[in-house]
């Protein structure tokens, strides 16, 4: 059984407190980066909110984020998680990460406005870093490379010409369908149906999460590291993450593309409904009638175990497991904060 080990959080902990400040390093606009990469397509949510679905969009993406979260932790798909044979030893996995991370709360706590400022700190980081992932992956541009800038002004030039920034072609429903390993078809939607259903089955009987407010910002914070690591190559945690960051800033044009961003202007117009409302014939009740409400909190958790790496075999550590303390000690109360 993993456990939310104690002593790797703690280890955590300490590294995050020498992340280095980001203040004294070339200012990035976050509007201006998102301006950018809204304008180049390379932004995948433009529709979401728009189809028809919107509520059934609400639950499959909280079924895709926890299938990718399953996957990551433990090598195994939502749809296979759901499977009889499976069932029973993801519920006592999932439990397990709750308890022990419900016990770990206590300590984690002085370090909430250290997240809090990890977050806003660290955040145009991870989009520029996103931006430069975006680029080489979609266009081929690499930001390092000498004519970077030329390249991608060119095609901003031939995106405003074509009007490309308006043009969604896969609507959000279909696409994410396809992040669960269904069509979107009518047996697709039955199979939706389904998985919503055993989702929430899955969900139900699982201990409260203590403290969401802290989770949502470990999580929040360990994504940007980890976006950051995989886009600029910087490992934050690192004892030279400071140089690091340094070095690997000096090669981007980073005036050159503030500049850039600038001018660019991002069409407001949409596509045709047809076009955004393609899948709204589907048939997804099931979708939108399951309650899925504590499934954001176990991806985070998930994600946040995986991505700190502080999952451990119950144990391991050598020390006494957090889960012990939990025996008959109710959940922290939530101090997650009401919208």
């Amino acid at each position: 059984m993993t456990c939310f080990c104690s002593t790797q959080t703690a280890t955590l902990m300490a590294s995050l407190k020498l992340v280095p400040p980001t203040l004294a390093l070339p200012p990035i606009s976050m509007n201006l980066m998102a301006a950018l990469s809204a304008s180049l397509g390379l932004g995948g949510s433009l529709g979401l909110a728009l189809s028809a679905n919107a509520a059934a969009n609400a639950n499959l993406s909280a079924m895709a984020s926890l299938s990718s979260a399953l996957q990551a932790s433990m090598g195994l798909n939502l749809a296979a998680a759901l499977n009889v044979s499976a069932i029973a030893s993801v519920k006592a996995q999932l439990t397990a990460a709750i308890n022990g991370f419900n016990a770990n709360s206590g300590a984690m706590l002085p370090s909430l406005k250290l997240l809090a400022s990890l977050q806003v700190g660290l955040a145009p980081l991870a989009l520029l870093a996103g931006l430069v992932l975006g680029l080489k992956a979609s266009l081929g541009i690499n930001l390092r490379a000498p004519g970077a800038i030329a390249a991608l002004s060119a095609r901003l030039s031939a995106n405003a010409s074509a009007n490309l920034s308006a043009k969604v072609s896969l609507s959000a429903t279909a696409a994410l369908m396809a992040a669960l390993g269904l069509k979107a078809n009518a047996t697709g939607a039955l199979k939706a149906n389904a998985m919503a259903s055993g989702t929430a089955a899955l969900m139900l009987g699982l201990p409260a999460i203590g403290n969401f407010n802290l989770l949502a910002g470990l999580s929040a914070v360990l994504s940007l590291v980890a976006a950051i690591n995989l886009g600029l190559g910087v490992n934050l945690l690192a004892a030279n993450a400071s140089a690091q960051l340094t070095a690997a800033l000096s090669l981007l044009p980073l005036s050159a593309l503030a500049s850039l961003a600038a001018s660019v202007k991002v069409s407001a117009s949409l596509a045709s409904s047809a076009a955004l409302n393609a899948t709204a014939g589907l048939k997804l009740a099931g979708v939108m009638a399951a309650n899925l409400s504590a499934v954001a909190g176990v991806s985070m958790l998930l994600n946040a175990m995986v991505a700190g790496k502080l999952g451990l075999p119950a144990g391991a550590c050598g020390k006494p497991c957090p889960l012990a303390l939990l025996q008959g000690v109710p959940p922290m109360p939530s101090l997650s904060l009401k919208t």
